[in-house]
């Protein structure tokens, strides 16, 4: 381990502490007195899940401080994959980004917003190429703490970067022009869809698209009574991602975690 790994792993804790405080603090109104469910619903749009959905946070969050957690062990352990060196400083980045959105979005700087979570977004893309996501065949362990973090993550952020891009035109009074407001969602939906196939067929991410079907039947739900047809658009894309998952996992059973298990590839 260099004196480089130690910092990187410092900043990580450090930075993850700080966005974790400023999700909490955000989301209970604890700044200003203004919540970002509060200002999501200001800029509501048809394209946002039902609120039930957000709670994939707590995973994400669990998932991250696992992430940084595992950083620690290899620190102490070795790191023969260099998994601290590919991680560079593309996690601290993701960390900043993600509480320099809370503080943009609560005080309504939407523009700003969208700037920050596509510099989150840029940052998960990074990490899931440097770090080979679900390219190689590791083990369980590297899987648990490395892959699932970043992979979790990223797909939960690709939904968020639409919506926050979709709340912007709102903001600016914008709600889709001479195309109805019901078609944009409609078409917003296929586009994540596809985005989703795709990050499944190019590089296995199918817990990818596992988020990606959570995402779309909380926008079923939200929508299920007022605009069917995206509704039903939604189910259809979260069951094509689901047939894409079981084909896919059916393919490479053999590398499945609880295969591994059984196999003794913990670690």
């Amino acid at each position: 381990m260099t004196g480089k790994d130690k910092v990187i792993v410092i900043l990580n804790t450090i930075t993850l502490v700080l966005m974790l405080f400023f999700n909490y603090a955000f989301s209970t109104g604890l700044f200003y007195g203004v919540t970002v469910g509060e200002v999501s619903y200001k800029y509501d749009t048809l394209f946002t899940p039902s609120g039930y959905a957000f709670a994939i946070w707590s995973v994400i969050f669990l998932l991250c401080i696992g992430f940084v957690g595992y950083h620690w062990f290899l620190l102490k352990r070795g790191d023969p994959e260099f998994y601290i060196k590919r991680t560079g400083i593309w996690f601290i980045i993701g960390n900043l980004a993600n509480a320099l959105w809370l503080y943009c979005w609560t005080n309504e700087m939407i523009g700003w917003s969208v700037i920050l979570i596509l510099i989150l977004l840029c940052s998960l893309c990074v990490l899931t190429v440097r770090l080979r996501l679900e390219l190689d065949d590791v083990p369980v362990r590297t899987i648990f703490f490395v892959w699932w973090p970043i992979v979790f993550y990223l797909a939960w952020i690709m939904v968020a970067t639409i919506a926050c891009i979709a709340a912007w035109f709102v903001s600016n009074g914008w709600r889709g022009g001479a195309i109805a407001e019901d078609i944009w969602a409609i078409t917003m939906i296929a586009a994540a869809g596809v985005l989703y196939l795709l990050l499944v067929r190019k590089r296995n991410l199918r817990e990818a698209a596992a988020v990606g079907i959570w995402a779309f039947v909380a926008i079923a739900v939200r929508q299920w009574h007022t605009h069917n047809n995206i509704a039903i658009t939604a189910i259809a894309a979260g069951a094509i991602l689901l047939v894409v998952i079981v084909h896919h996992a059916y393919k490479r059973r053999h590398y499945l975690p609880h295969a591994k298990i059984k196999r003794g590839e913990w670690k």
